[in-house]
């Protein structure tokens, strides 16, 4: 058994500060999450690049998502310990939209089970009940100094923040959003993209409040990439890396029966490493359906506002798949330290 509280009961600082960086220092980088096997791919992709990409993984904070934060908590630590990398701070955040009740979980699809992880049962178990954690938010407003966010669960720690904290979002250094949805192609049995669906009031003020223009890949990007799980499957099979052995007894269950492997957030991670992996990038001015009874959650581009200074979203719509696919096999036999 091993007790969460190695998940950082205060503020830890891993990375150098900004102002002590000499140039040429390392990018900083929080993931914000929820917690599926998506997320853990992100995850991975991130610490297996640190050194390669010069980058350096500020914190993980945790969401409510694809499964109880609890849960998400449990995940990550699963793939932190799995790596010797205890060392990344780990912050949980937000159990639930800033309006409830959430979406039924019927409607909301959890494809990944009821944990995250396929509802796997390992041999390592993880006591998170004495947890005694800095808030998600507190830990971001504390630790946001140019640091770049990538969210890729629903917006909720993201939007607190803004509301809580007004002047830190000035402070974040890029945006990069997995969830949304460009063309009105949902994945939730509605006309919404996931994370957007569960926590829309978020997702809309995330949108309206950011300074920068938010990088978001949407969910059609994601259907475009012809990833198969035979290539997934045939790919890691055999692995010295001990996180992709997790994830490979959990999409053994997940993916049993798809034909293609959707690993949606590990593409923002593998962007942000990689600038040459964005093939078309186009700004818009988008919002956030709050009120349709089938659109709720939809993200709608609003193609009349042709004023750039208007635009608040820059959606990533074709990526280099032979790039990603080539940073995928590099995890393949990749154990960090």
């Amino acid at each position: 058994m091993l007790m969460a509280m190695q998940a950082g009961s205060s503020l830890a600082i891993k990375c150098p500060l900004e102002d002590t960086v000499l140039e040429g220092g390392p990018r900083r980088v929080m993931l914000d999450l929820d917690g599926g096997g998506d997320d853990a791919w992100a995850l991975v992709m991130l610490l297996s690049n640190e050194e390669q990409y010069n980058i350096c993984v500020q914190a993980v904070t945790c969401s409510h998502g694809n499964a109880r934060v609890s849960d998400v908590l449990v995940n990550v630590l699963r793939i932190l310990d799995s790596l010797d990398r205890l060392d990344v701070p780990v912050y949980v955040g937000a159990s639930e939209p800033l309006i409830t009740p959430a979406p039924n979980r019927n409607i909301s699809h959890y494809f990944w089970g009821n944990n995250g992880f396929g509802d796997v049962e390992f041999d390592r178990f993880f006591a998170v009940d004495s947890l005694d954690s800095l808030h998600a938010v507190e830990a971001m407003n504390e630790l946001f100094e140019k640091i770049t966010l990538l969210a890729v669960g629903p917006l909720t720690n993201v939007a607190l923040l803004y509301k809580m904290y007004p002047e830190t979002k000035h402070k974040i250094g890029d945006l990069y959003i997995l969830g949304g949805n460009r063309h009105g192609v949902g994945n939730t049995a509605l006309a919404a993209e996931f994370n957007f669906f569960r926590d829309p009031e978020a997702a809309h003020i995330v949108l309206n409040n950011s300074p920068m223009i938010v990088h978001v890949f949407p969910w059609e990007t994601v259907l475009l990439q012809t990833l198969t799980t035979r290539w997934r499957f045939e790919t890691f099979y055999q692995t010295t890396n001990p996180a992709v052995a997790i994830l490979n007894q959990v999409e053994d269950v997940v993916y049993a029966q798809e034909e293609i492997w959707t690993p949606c957030d590990m593409y923002v991670a593998a962007i942000f490493l990689n600038s040459s992996i964005p093939q078309s990038v186009k700004t818009y001015r988008a919002e956030v359906e709050l009120t349709g009874r089938v659109t709720r959650g939809m993200m709608a581009i609003l193609h009349h506002v042709k004023d750039n200074s208007k635009h608040n979203v820059a959606v990533i719509d074709e990526i280099d798949l032979q790039e990603v696919q080539r940073m995928l096999v590099g995890l393949k036999d990749v154990k960090c330290n």
